[in-house]
């Protein structure tokens, strides 16, 4: 074999092998490959952020939304016990954690006691009532206090302070107003440190 047989062999040998190599070229999956192995640390430095705000986003939103949605927790009582006796409720702030007894049977006004352990007082409150009614609530061995209704249809007592255990009664009193539209007597409960406040 010549020279020039040999090297026109060779020659067609690196041809035939480029003719391949561009073939394979051509073909997507193999174009794929190599741009992925040309890019992995990019698409794996994509993928590991992608995981983690996917990650870290719920939780940071959800504990966000968590905080936003509940409600301020009940701030300290600014008079607690015998410092709330004779003062309002809401304006103390005892009314934010206060529960309640409520009868339901024959209870012509809605006449209920409300109770704040944190304050450790209690207080009466008619919600179905009309101008001039009376509310009063007495503590046992204790003080009382009573509120009138003087426009609308409910009305809430000044605090009274009670101790752990006690025995409270809180009375609804009609007006004596001619104008007077509702049909009910005087009406009492009674509620003690056991009841089962809601």
């Amino acid at each position: 074999m010549s020279d020039s047989e040999g090297e026109e062999e060779s020659n067609s040998e690196v041809e035939a092998e480029a003719e391949r190599d561009g073939a394979e070229n051509r073909s997507p999956l193999r174009r794929g490959w190599r741009w992925l192995r040309e890019h992995s640390t990019h698409a794996l430095l994509v993928a590991v952020a992608a995981a983690v705000v996917g990650g870290v986003v719920p939780v940071l939103l959800t504990g966000a939304l968590q905080d936003w949605l509940s409600p301020p927790p009940p701030a300290p009582a600014t008079c607690p016990g015998a410092g709330c006796d004779g003062k309002d409720p809401q304006k103390e702030g005892c009314s934010a954690d206060a529960v309640t007894w409520l009868p339901t049977a024959d209870n012509p006004v809605s006449l209920q006691v409300r109770r704040s352990k944190r304050c450790g007082v209690v207080w009466g409150r008619i919600t179905n009532a009309e101008v001039g009614d009376v509310v009063t609530v007495r503590v046992e061995g204790g003080s009382a206090r009573s509120a009138v209704i003087e426009y609308g249809k409910d009305q809430y007592t000044p605090m009274v302070s009670v101790g752990e255990t006690f025995r409270v009664t809180a009375c609804a009193e009609p007006t004596i107003s001619a104008s007077r539209t509702g049909s009910w007597s005087k009406y009492c409960i009674v509620a003690t440190d056991a009841t089962a406040w809601k």
